[in-house]
């Protein structure tokens, strides 16, 4: 294989190719992309445009449609003359992740010269190829120069990802930690591998890279160490855990530590949930959570109390996940601590609610029914849960008394606390009996979802029908393989087939998308504004806007910015060395617009830390929530828009749940 390094020209021509494309965001073919269909050939006339700028949007266009019979027009122009229609067909094809699309990108790369090119056919292979892709894949490697080493790592990875993996190629990735061109995405593929046999092998290579230069290498190790167990890598990931200079190495090494097994690691986790950084805090509170009835001591039950009262010196997030251990550890007898914190914050009263069904005590019931009456969703929710798991597994009276006191609340027509209810009666260790006779209930409420905003608890609903086998679902089910959301139609389908023993994949028929979101008058909104300065309790964060690769995406954000929607909102969700995320009206995960968006997705727009994306509950599903990444999270790549990105890494490292975004400012 020839491969020609023309870096430079690459880069040139691929700045004028993102500008031209800029200068005009929102034209013909992203209102093709955008309204989610073929359109009678039309993106096929414009893959055979005499302009290679147009054939190569026209490939992304098809492969954010991901539909497999555009595949026939696509694989010709694997051997385009132009490059960048070259790199995008390749994009296109692993978008759509046919099996078919394999043999011809292995053709192409024998012959590929153009090193953008050749990354992404690497790239595409590995989101569609099979296990003996992947091998052939790695013996081609062997003979590419060490540039494109990385690329094969990270495409090995995303076999990863489909749970294909090959003995040969994992092999392989581990003996490319000793690469320096290639050590950060070899770390990172083994990391998704996750054998632990693989890392036994090769454990001396990899706790020499707890001390890399990168702390991306550093943190993705320490996750690695925590797939197999002994003293050494125990002993390592202590000293991560408690003076890595990165916190988000920190965090990933204290993870990681949920695994060994042993008292060596309880003090230790003990002592970082005082940590000064609260993510660390968090990472070892979640650690201890997840076995916490083997920290059961009476020193510790009175630190933990101390810890619950002291507000002076512990954040409402720490002290309720003190709460929530405190529980785990004492069940019943942490009950009377427990319930004189029920007059907080609707934040932190959905912590100790939670901590009250962490007790499995009938004692805390009183207390759970009493705040199903609450009028914040959140607190509501939070005793649901709480409640459930104390009567799951009980008799039968006490599971029918708890469906008489959920069921009602269907009728606050919340998206939150229905959602919670269906999750709850998902639940097989309630009897299917008990669960049988809330149908008639259910299906009244499944009747008034309606709102795109509501498709979560929609599919929950669904799935509960189905698990129940209930007739009574059936007619609504079968209206709903007609709706305006494939997600919803699916599921249906899924439930139709278990309760009926039919399949009626081929009776769905979804209307198209709204794009009642913006006028043609909006668009110039795309070219005027280049950024966003979000100003929150913590600092300012401004997004660099990427209109060339979701122009549908940043003329949403802008437009809800100019409403001062996001002005107030606050920062429902943050997991440390992964996202923060706001933008919810109701602070659940479940608010949105009320409209639904598209997913774009663009070959230059992956997933590196500051990255900036929509969150959704599945393709073409995203609204007004939007994502700050910590750290590289390739796994989203071609799954979830990325819309932007920022640099003030100080601010979106110092935000936590219920942080509050103070206001939007665009800028020009």
């Amino acid at each position: 294989m020839k491969v020609v390094s023309k870096v430079f020209i690459v880069i040139v021509l691929a700045a004028g190719l993102r500008n031209a494309a800029a200068a005009q965001p929102i034209d013909e073919i992203a209102a093709l992309q955008n309204s989610r269909s073929l359109a009678d050939g039309k993106l096929d006339q414009f893959l055979h445009s005499p302009v290679a700028s147009e054939r190569a949007r026209a490939a992304i266009a098809l492969g954010n449609l991901q539909d497999t019979t555009s595949l026939p027009s696509l694989l010709p122009l694997l051997n385009d003359s132009s490059f960048s229609v070259r790199r995008d067909v390749a994009f296109a094809i692993g978008q759509i992740a046919h099996p078919a699309g394999a043999a011809p990108l292995f053709s192409r790369l024998h012959h590929e010269v153009i090193p953008v090119c050749v990354k992404e056919i690497i790239d595409a292979i590995g989101k569609c190829g099979s296990k003996e892709d992947e091998r052939s894949l790695t013996w081609i490697a062997r003979d590419l120069p060490a540039e494109y080493h990385s690329a094969v790592a990270l495409s090995i990875a995303r076999f990863a990802y489909r749970r294909v993996r090959d003995s040969l190629s994992s092999e392989y990735v581990a003996g490319l930690l000793r690469e320096s061109l290639s050590t950060e995405m070899a770390t990172y593929a083994v990391m998704r591998i996750g054998d632990s046999s693989l890392v036994k092998r090769h454990i001396s290579s990899i706790l020499q890279n707890l001390h890399h230069r990168s702390p991306e290498v550093r943190m993705w190790t320490a996750t690695i160490v925590g797939t197999v167990n002994d003293s050494v890598g125990l002993e390592a990931l202590v000293k991560c855990a408690a003076h890595d200079k990165d916190w988000r190495v920190r965090v990933n090494a204290v993870r990681a530590m949920r695994a060994f097994s042993g008292e060596t690691a309880r003090p230790v986790l003990f002592s970082l949930i005082a940590d000064s950084n609260e993510h660390v805090s968090l990472a070892a509170f979640s650690a201890l959570n997840a076995s916490g009835e083997k920290y059961l001591t009476d020193d510790r039950y009175r630190f933990l109390i101390n810890f619950l009262f002291d507000s002076l010196h512990y954040s409402w997030r720490q002290r309720g996940e003190a709460s929530n251990l405190m529980a785990k550890v004492s069940k019943e007898r942490s009950i009377p601590q427990l319930v004189r914190f029920l007059d907080g914050t609707p934040h932190f009263r959905s912590k100790i609610i939670s901590a009250l069904g962490e007790t499995q005590s009938s004692s805390a019931i009183p207390y759970l029914q009493k705040e199903l009456l609450q009028k914040n969703s959140g607190p509501v929710s939070a005793a649901i849960e709480a409640y459930g798991k104390i009567i799951a597994d009980k008799d039968e009276a006490l599971q029918s008394e708890f469906c008489r006191h959920i069921l009602p609340l269907l009728d606050r027509r919340d998206v939150t606390i229905s959602n919670s209810v269906a999750v709850a009666l998902e639940d097989t260790s309630i009897r299917k009996s008990v669960r049988m006779e809330c149908v008639p209930q259910l299906v009244e409420a499944f009747k008034n979802l309606t709102s795109p905003d509501e498709l979560e608890v929609k599919v929950e609903f669904t799935n509960l029908f189905g698990e129940l086998k209930s007739a009574d679902a059936v007619s609504i089910l079968q209206s709903a393989l007609h709706g305006d959301n494939r997600i919803a139609a699916q599921a249906a389908a899924k439930a139709l087939l278990k309760i009926t023993g039919k399949n009626y994949d081929g009776e769905i028929s979804v209307a198209g998308k709204s794009t009642s979101f913006y006028t043609p008058g909006d668009f110039q909104l795309v070219t005027r504004y280049r950024s966003a300065k979000v100003t929150t309790t913590k600092g300012d964060i401004t997004i660099e806007f990427r209109a060339d690769a979701a122009p549908f995406t940043v003329l949403n954000f802008i437009l809800l910015a100019q409403k001062h929607f996001y002005d107030g909102l606050t920062f429902h969700r943050v997991v440390p060395n992964f996202v923060i995320q706001g933008g919810d009206p109701l602070a659940t995960g479940f608010g949105g617009p009320g409209y639904t968006i598209c997913t774009e997705v663009h070959p230059e727009a992956q997933f590196s830390g500051g990255a900036v994306g929509l969150a959704s509950a599945g393709k073409d599903t995203e609204g007004s929530q939007f994502f700050v990444t910590h750290c590289p999270t390739l796994h989203l790549d071609g799954r979830y828009t990325v819309f932007g990105y920022t640099r003030d890494f100080d601010a979106v490292d110092r935000i936590q749940v219920g942080d509050t975004i103070l206001k939007v400012s665009l800028g020009e």
